[in-house]
């Protein structure tokens, strides 16, 4: 190399080098990326998000979406009700009405994030569900039933 080469590139390295360093722009450069090919990232899996996925998945595990989706719509029924608790922490947390599950699944996360995003797949007087096995079902005619579950709205 000669020294009118190297002179022509240390001249380069301190006009870029402004703080602006290879590394700098590596860094850009991945972050962007990232950004582009990860267009979903506008949930955060806050505690409420993922209490009720764990409460979807216990009480439909191996249900469709469309079942996760109702038993969603149960739990914000209630919050939104003048007879229940105020808060969904309120309205989970109310004694023998749903379960405290441990895990969730992609699918149960994406119905609790629908139902928190004011997805309603019921209506909003929907506030009671059963499993059609129970041992003692209820005698009121259901609004409607979806995979193993009956559905019931509060009486007026």
């Amino acid at each position: 190399m000669t020294i009118e080469n190297r002179n022509k590139l240390e001249y380069n390295a301190k006009k870029m080098g402004d703080g602006i360093t290879l590394k700098k722009v590596a860094l850009f450069i991945v972050i962007a990326m990232f950004v582009a090919l990860v267009p979903t990232m506008g949930f955060t899996e806050d505690r409420n998000t993922v209490r009720l996925a764990r409460t979807i998945y216990a009480l439909a595990g191996d249900e469709e979406y469309s079942v996760k989706l109702a038993l969603g719509t149960v739990v914000m029924n209630r919050v939104e009700s003048a007879w229940f608790g105020k808060t969904l922490g309120e309205v989970l947390a109310e004694k023998h009405q749903f379960p405290a599950g441990t895990r969730y699944d992609a699918e149960s996360l994406s119905a609790a994030h629908a139902v928190l995003s004011g997805v309603r797949t019921l209506g909003a007087n929907v506030v009671y569900y059963q499993a059609l096995d129970a041992s003692a079902p209820l005698q009121a005619v259901p609004e409607t039933t979806l995979g193993g579950y009956a559905f019931y709205a509060m009486e007026t």
